[in-house]
């Protein structure tokens, strides 16, 4: 028993320069490394602070700089915060990352071996994400250019899909249909944007007169309706412009059509153009000027009594009582035998 303490002892006093070597080893690493590793930290988190910050402030400035309502310049500022958070988050991640790379470095660490999985494993998620990544910059990019906005009535693709702008996210945009449907696209897939509420729009409307008509009166009748509800309190602030009547658009196959236009407020041009058209139809119904329809006119010929009769007695057609090649009489006008 002693034996073994005694042997256990020496071998700790023999174990003792081995830990003091091993710990002056530490310390010159430290001295070499730890400086560094301290400095990266300290310059990673100082670039994050400011990259917070000058991005903040550069955000505020251009949120000063908008013009219109105030529901549009709510919508802008929340455009711009959506858009300014993921350029700052997109920074910080960059900055850590090549912090941690450099830590890594100064611990000794191959890090060419973990850049080179890092860039297959990067590639096989690049080649199985692709419709992903391909919507977030589509979504990236309708967001910085402004294309649309929550409210907007859209149209995409050609009018493949339309709406009211419900949401929009950095990889879809939701669309509620007119008649209520929800139409979910992702924004990769998104080719080309119509948009019928952006700044201003315009009302177009065509009017049909007879050829008989004078078309200066009628004109001129569909001017004054227009001015006049435009000078109304409910219309004013819906016209953008005055209404303008452009003249004759076109002769048609039964009218002579007369076109107006009015730049007015987006997203009131459709109640703005029903009521221009119920106010132009009575003022042209007032002027005497008559609105056209459609009307179908058909011409038919009688035979003489002579070939209605001839038919009717070489059998081509049976009058009542007369017999037919088989001997069947018929007696009623549509031609039934027995």
């Amino acid at each position: 028993m002693e034996e073994t303490l005694d042997t256990n002892v020496a071998e700790s006093v023999l174990d003792v320069p081995r830990m003091v070597v091993a710990w002056q080893e530490v310390l010159v690493w430290l001295k070499a490394h730890a400086a560094n590793i301290v400095i990266i930290l300290v310059v990673a988190w100082l670039l994050g602070v400011l990259s917070k910050i000058l991005i903040g402030r550069i955000a505020k400035v251009l949120e000063k700089t908008h013009r219109g309502d105030e529901i549009a310049i709510l919508e802008q500022e929340k455009r711009i915060k959506t858009i300014w958070s993921l350029l700052a988050v997109t920074v910080r991640v960059v900055i850590y990352a090549v912090a941690v790379l450099m830590i890594l470095a100064e611990l000794g660490i191959n890090i060419t071996a973990l850049l080179a999985g890092a860039g297959i494993m990067g590639i096989a998620l690049g080649f199985g994400a692709q419709s992903m990544v391909k919507d977030m910059l589509a979504g990236l990019f309708i967001l910085i250019e402004d294309q649309y906005r929550m409210g907007d009535v859209v149209e995409v693709n050609g009018g493949a899909f339309g709406g009211t702008v419900e949401k929009m996210s950095i990889r879809t945009t939701w669309l509620r249909a007119f008649n209520g449907n929800l139409h979910i696209i992702p924004n990769g897939s998104i080719e080309a944007v119509t948009n019928y509420t952006h700044k201003w729009t315009r009302v177009l409307l065509d009017f049909g007169i007879s050829y008989g008509d004078d078309i200066d009166s009628a004109a001129e009748a569909i001017k004054e309706t227009a001015l006049k509800m435009a000078a109304e309190p409910e219309w004013e602030n819906v016209f953008l412009s005055q209404p303008e009547v452009l003249g004759v658009e076109k002769l048609d196959d039964s009218a002579v059509l007369l076109r107006l236009i009015a730049q007015a407020v987006p997203g009131d041009q459709w109640r703005l153009a029903r009521e221009l058209r119920r106010r132009v139809k009575y003022a042209l119904e007032e002027s005497g000027a008559n609105i056209p329809f459609p009307q179908v006119t058909v011409s038919y010929l009688l035979e003489p009594k002579d070939e209605a009769r001839k038919k009717m007695t070489d059998g081509s057609v049976y009058g009542y009582g007369e017999q037919d090649e088989r001997g069947m009489v018929h007696d009623d006008d549509n031609g039934e035998g027995k």
